[in-house]
């Protein structure tokens, strides 16, 4: 395969003086940092130029941008030569598909880094531009379809965030009804039922085995605020023996003390004999005065368990959590049944964010093949290829489902969100209202196949569902930009139509209206 030297094709721009701490988190443009994920936002822009962007500290990283950004002074921008012929994103996905390429490249004692000079002198296939175009546009849809479960789950999880704070936030209006109480109060009435793990020379790593009777669990067991098998600990009977006042047991609360504080989970039902480790607190519960799940999802998601933790953080050498600041901690003791609704809520969304996960992995595996495949040359810009559907976008689709027919579908069937939020919740709609769905459905909804209809039909048949139920004017400056989103979209799902009677261009739903 016939190859350039990225330097022959790329020229670099120069070093950038922003530091990564001046990055905010709302800003008017991307600020990139050495980090794999975007994070920063900044007001000011110093590039307005396609580029590639390449983190030169601790870990490899690179990023293509189309848009005006700015970056730390710990990346390397680099874009296009003026006289050079090829698609910049081409560069992009190789690299990102073959990144142990840039992570040979750093060096040094304590955080490596990689050099300019480095990254001049990689090695770049060249393939036709119809070749290099063909494997953007496959890659570009998988990558596409790979950012939609990102955001449904993501949406899952916003979705949970909000039924957690109308329940028990300051939007329930009993909630300066019921009186505070400290988390110490809610433990069982008995010996150790809140503690941390064993210390010092009581636990050694030296004493882990690889398989044994009793796990050890740490961190990684709760660092996503949901009880995760990670990394597995064991140890055996016989040190079990000296270390059961740590026993964990089915519906105990983790809370992680050291390292990344403050994150938490349930042990699930099924746990077999554990003990957590010095990392750990681990709160044993009366059942009939809090549900774990309720408490879980508090430590991490509580605005108001969150004040109490940042107002202890003043004046401290460092951020921390301990045992005792734990135990003081203070939450609304809500009625036990509400919190037990919660958790029947909690369990339906995480089934529906599994499936998700689930699908989520398939299409990593199939996207990363697809790279793999795209630059072994077995993708090919043939006109026959271009007549036919690509085969393993083909194998996404069956993977994924074809779209289904919505017509006689309303929008919590479709997304699956569940009974609990949709008979309790009057504005859960307005909740999807980023999404393309949500206008979508209205739409479907709210006119027929043969009707003709223009944005202020739109307005008047739904002013009052805006007004009413969302509490906001109707959004039409959103409704103008979806409505040529989705005339511009392949296939359509509007299209326009001239009016003879009233010698105007109306909006008509497609066929695809009706499919999702």
């Amino acid at each position: 395969m016939i190859t350039e030297k990225f330097d022959d094709l790329f020229d670099f721009a120069k070093k950038s003086k922003i530091k990564a701490g001046d990055g905010l988190k709302e800003g008017s443009y991307p600020l990139y940092t050495s980090s794999a994920t975007l994070s920063k936002r900044i007001d000011v822009f110093q590039e307005d130029r396609i580029s590639l962007i390449f983190g030169t500290g601790g870990q490899a990283s690179i990023h293509f941008v189309n848009e005006k950004f700015s970056t730390s002074t710990d990346c390397i921008v680099a874009y296009k030569k003026d006289d050079k012929d090829f698609n910049e994103k081409f560069v992009f996905y190789y690299l990102f598909g073959n990144i142990h390429i840039l992570e040979r490249g750093f060096k040094g004692a304590g955080l490596k880094h990689i050099s300019k000079k480095y990254i001049q002198n990689l090695d770049i296939p060249i393939l036709p531009i119809e070749t290099q175009n063909k494997i953007v546009i496959l890659l570009d849809k998988a990558d596409s379809l790979l950012k939609e479960r990102e955001e449904s789950i993501a949406l899952l999880d916003e979705l949970l965030r909000a039924q957690f704070l109308r329940m028990f936030g300051k939007a329930n209006r009993q909630f300066d009804v019921w009186k505070d109480v400290q988390i110490k109060s809610l433990a069982l009435d008995r010996k150790n039922s809140m503690r941390t793990g064993p210390f010092g020379s009581n636990l050694k790593h030296s004493e882990f085995v690889e398989n044994g009777p009793v796990a050890v669990l740490g961190i990684d067991n709760a660092v996503k605020n949901t009880f995760e098998w990670k990394e597995r600990r064991y140890i055996t009977n016989e040190k079990y023996e000296d270390l059961k006042r740590y026993t964990v047991f089915p519906r105990d609360v983790i809370i992680t003390i050291m390292g990344t504080v403050g994150r938490s989970a349930v042990i699930p039902d099924d746990i077999s004999v554990a003990i957590n480790t010095k990392h750990l607190a681990c709160i044993s519960l009366d059942p009939e005065k809090c549900n774990p799940y309720y408490l879980a999802y508090s430590i991490h998601s509580n605005p108001y368990i969150s004040y109490q933790m940042k107002a202890r953080e003043k004046g401290a050498i460092m951020a921390g959590l301990n045992l005792t600041i734990i135990k003081e901690l203070k939450l609304k003791n809500a009625p036990i049944k509400l919190q037990n609704q919660f958790e029947s809520i909690y369990h339906n969304i995480q089934s529906q964010k599994e499936t998700l996960n689930q699908s989520k992995i398939k299409l990593e595996h199939l996207f990363n093949s697809l790279l793999q495949e795209a630059f072994k040359g077995k993708i090919k810009a043939s006109k026959e290829d271009v007549k036919k559907k690509d085969s393993i976008m083909s194998e996404i689709k069956k993977k994924e489902g074809e779209k289904v027919d919505i017509t006689n579908l309303d929008l919590a069937t479709y997304l699956g969100i569940p009974d609990e939020i949709t008979s309790t919740r009057e504005k859960w709609m307005f909740d999807l209202i980023t999404l393309d769905e949500f206008y979508q459905f209205l739409l479907k909804d709210n006119f027929t196949k043969e009707e003709l209809f223009t944005l202020q039909d739109i307005e008047q048949k739904l002013h009052d569902f805006f007004y009413r139920i969302g509490d906001m004017d109707f959004p039409n400056a959103s409704w103008q930009k979806i409505i040529f989103k989705f005339l511009e979209s392949k296939p359509p799902l509007l299209e326009q139509i001239f009016d003879e009677e009233t010698a105007t261009i109306k909006l008509k739903l497609t066929d695809e209206t009706f499919k999702a």
